[in-house]
C-alpha cells in the first residue's frame, strides 16, 4: 500500500527546520510512528514513496539518517547501492528493516550496503534511541577542546562575525594548519560553513550546498562548547539555513534573507576586537 504522502514529503507541510531524516515505508502505521518520533526529538521527517525518490531525497536533503522499509515495492537494493556509492552521501547511516523470518531479504539489504538491516520488531524497540543518536549526536572527547582559542582562530571568528566570509576562511585555514590536534576539525567545519554563506551571497546554490555538506558533519558530535565557542548554536543555525536553502533551490536562492546569517558566540581570551591587534600574519 503506497501512502501517497508525496515526493520529498511535500504534502506533510513540514517546516524547514531541524536535521532531515528520510523515510521510505509502505505501511501507514510505520510512517506515522516514524514521523512522530522524528519530530519529537527535533528532526525533520522527509517521507518519500519509492526507491528512486529515496535516492533523490538523500541527495537533496543530506539527512542525518535514512530509514528504509524492505516491504516497499521497487528496487531498493539499487537505491541502497546508489546512496552508498555517492562520495558525499556514503557516510549517511541507512537503517533497513523487514520481517524477522525473511532472513534472506535482510541479508540482501546488508550486502547492498545498508549499515543495519533489522527485524521490524527490533526497529520499533530501538527507534527512539536510533533517531535521537543521529539527530542529536553524543559529543565525543576532542583533544584540545578545553584550551583557549589561538590568536589566529580568534581572528577568523571575528571576521566571520563581520560577514567577511572570504577573510574568515583565510584565518581559519591558517589556524587549522597551525593546530595538529583533533580540535582542528572545528576550524575546518566553521570555515566551510562560512564559505557556504559566501556562496549564498554569490547566488551559487550548488556551491553553498557542497560547502554545507562538508562543514556540518565536522561540527556534529563536537562538544556543545569547544575552546569557548558555541558550536551547538552555530550548527543549529547553519542546519536550519541549509534546509531552507535546499528547499528554495537555485532559482529562488535570492529570496533567502542574508541578514539571518548567525553570529558565532565565543570567549575571546585576548580582549581585543581588532583583527590587526591580534598580530596574525597571513603571509608568514
Amino acid at each position: 500500500m503506497q501512502i501517497g504522502l508525496g515526493m520529498m514529503g511535500n504534502q506533510t507541510n513540514e517546516p524547514a527546520t531541524g536535521p532531515a531524516v528520510v523515510v521510505l515505508a509502505d505501511d501507514l502505521f510505520f510512517v506515522t510512528r516514524l514521523m512522530d518520533v522524528i519530530r519529537q526529538v527535533g528532526g525533520r521527517p522527509v517521507v518519500v514513496e519509492n526507491a528512486d525518490e529515496l535516492v533523490a531525497a538523500v541527495d537533496l536533503h543530506f539527512p542525518v539518517l535514512a530509514l528504509l522499509d524492505l516491504k516497499t515495492p521497487g528496487d531498493w537494493e539499487t537505491a541502497i547501492q546508489r546512496c552508498k556509492l555517492s562520495p558525499q552521501n556514503r557516510q549517511i547511516p541507512l537503517y533497513a528493516f523487514g520481517s524477522h523470518v525473511d532472513t534472506e531479504t535482510l541479508r540482501r539489504a546488508r550486502q547492498a550496503g545498508a549499515d543495519h538491516a533489522w527485524a521490524r520488531s527490533k526497529m520499533m524497540e530501538e527507534l527512539v534511541a536510533v533517531v535521537q543518536r543521529y539527530v542529536h549526536p553524543p559529543a565525543r572527547e576532542v583533544e584540545g577542546s578545553a584550551d583557549p582559542l589561538s590568536r589566529t582562530a580568534v581572528a577568523g571568528l571575528l571576521e566571520f562575525n563581520r560577514r567577511e566570509f572570504f577573510e574568515q576562511h583565510e584565518y581559519l585555514e591558517l589556524a587549522w594548519n597551525e593546530e595538529s590536534r583533533p580540535v582542528r576539525e572545528m576550524y575546518q567545519g566553521i570555515l566551510q560553513v562560512g564559505v557556504a554563506f559566501l556562496q549564498i551571497e554569490r547566488d551559487n546554490w550548488r556551491g553553498a550546498l557542497k560547502l554545507f555538506r562538508r562543514g556540518l558533519p565536522r561540527l556534529r558530535g563536537l562538544p556543545a562548547v569547544c575552546q569557548g565557542v558555541d558550536v551547538a548554536g552555530l550548527r543549529s543555525a547553519a542546519e536550519t539555513i541549509h534546509a531552507e536553502v535546499t528547499a528554495l533551490g537555485p532559482d529562488r536562492l535570492a529570496e533567502f534573507d542574508r541578514s539571518r546569517f548567525p553570529l558565532i558566540h565565543f570567549e575571546n581570551p585576548y580582549g581585543v576586537e581588532d583583527v590587526d591587534a591580534l598580530g596574525v600574519d597571513l603571509l608568514a
